[in-house]
């Protein structure tokens, strides 16, 4: 048996900076890691199974899409008994999804002596999943394109407190919303997609304005991460850390978290031998 665990991301900010001919849309980010992760076991079977603490993912689910890109492109037939363990919040923006993708490739290539390297990344992100690269690459940095060209290593030290309400977003409605318009700028402070999702999602917007009032500087401070229901408050403060350890929200979930400069699965989960 093989067990990995999959780390979740923030972006700390996301520009829109317009709409590409084939319908995808060109983006600027920062992708910072963070240390909420998800488990993975691998266990060698005749035929693809797949176990998950969420039964609605199941059925769909991006690490059997992994599986199946890479027995396809290296020409194995290789099936796997798989326990997903979802600690991340699934449609939350935390990129839970492309994670489990990204290291069942790298998990792929070490059992099969394929280098990571020799992945194709243009290919993964229209094929698996824009974020997928990213985690491949597996350090905090600036991505562009449509989240597949790596840019420029830049991580932080920061805690978060993540708030995660229970509110499934899809990505593709967000990006397909009349109230997202492409602006052709940077900048950092700002994630495009907020807008968006409050004119979409009466849910989140509901609890969007709640968590304002709670904030201090809310404006500069409650940050949405992805395309996702997920929020964040940068280094937040002993009292903000109290007020909702002590409150009982059956709306969403939280987590206190650290950003990661980079993250290393085989050193930091181990290696189980076949």
């Amino acid at each position: 048996m093989f067990k990995i665990r999959c780390p979740a991301k923030l972006n700390t900010y996301l520009n829109v900076l317009k709409t590409r001919d084939d319908g995808y849309h060109e983006i600027s980010s920062n992708l910072q890691l963070i240390n909420l992760f998800d488990e993975i076991s691998f266990e060698r079977s005749k035929e693809m199974n797949l176990i998950c603490n969420e039964k609605d993912l199941e059925n769909r689910n991006l690490i059997i899409d992994a599986i199946n890109w890479f027995n396809l492109r290296y020409a194995k037939e290789q099936a796997f008994n798989i326990n997903l363990q979802k600690n991340i919040p699934s449609q939350s923006g935390l990129g839970g999804g492309s994670s489990n993708a990204a290291y069942t490739l790298i998990f792929l290539c070490i059992i099969n002596n394929v280098p990571i390297e020799s992945l194709d990344l243009d290919a993964i992100s229209m094929e698996i999943g824009a974020d997928v690269p990213f985690f491949i690459n597996s350090k905090s940095c600036n991505i562009s394109g449509i989240g597949e060209k790596i840019g420029k290593n830049v991580s932080s030290n920061d805690n978060y407190l993540l708030i995660s309400p229970d509110i499934k977003i899809k990505t593709l409605k967000i990006f397909s919303s009349p109230s997202l318009q492409p602006l052709n700028r940077i900048d950092r402070q700002t994630n495009d997609l907020l807008i968006p999702l409050l004119s979409e999602s009466k849910e989140f917007k509901k609890i969007f304005l709640e968590l304002e009032k709670i904030v201090e500087d809310s404006e500069k401070r409650l940050k949405l991460s992805g395309s996702g229901s997920s929020v964040f408050i940068i280094n937040p403060s002993e009292e903000e850390k109290l007020i909702f350890k002590q409150k009982k929200y059956d709306n969403f979930r939280i987590f206190n978290v650290k950003g990661l400069k980079y993250y290393d699965f085989v050193s930091d989960w181990g290696v189980a031998k076949w």
